[in-house]
């Protein structure tokens, strides 16, 4: 079972000494699907949006990924935010994440087994015999 106190024991952030830049491409990451799901990245586009060049992006994305602060699949240009570092610096989402996961099972009882039941309606639907014409 993990705790957000166990959370809190990966590296802070701020022990990592990233640049602005690399900040600002984890925060496009972040931003703009990267968390969830993998993202296709284009450095110009990145670069354009965070004002600064397409080999600081690179470099940022290089060393990103270097800390594992985010997951590259391959040798792509898909990327996306490494989810424990995220969640180790939103606790409250963690603790949110963790306490659905926690959740009991759904359990069915005796009735959801039994066959629906039919309103007067349907059953007197059934019963009329239209005419083939």
């Amino acid at each position: 079972m993990t705790t957000t106190s166990d959370l809190s024991m990966t590296h802070p952030v701020y022990t990592l000494n990233l640049t602005a830049a690399q900040r600002s491409v984890l925060e496009w990451l972040t931003q703009n699907g990267g968390l969830f799901s993998t993202v296709e990245v284009d450095p110009e586009h990145i670069a354009e949006d965070c004002a600064t060049s397409v080999s600081t992006v690179h470099d940022a994305l290089t060393r990103l990924a270097t800390l594992r602060l985010i997951q590259r699949p391959g040798d792509t240009t898909l990327y996306r935010v490494n989810p424990r570092f995220f969640f180790s610096q939103n606790p409250e989402l963690a603790q949110l994440a963790i306490d659905a996961l926690e959740a009991p099972d759904v359990l069915p009882d005796a009735r959801a087994g039994r066959p629906r039941r039919t309103s007067a309606a349907d059953v007197q639907r059934r019963r009329q015999v239209r005419p083939v014409s």
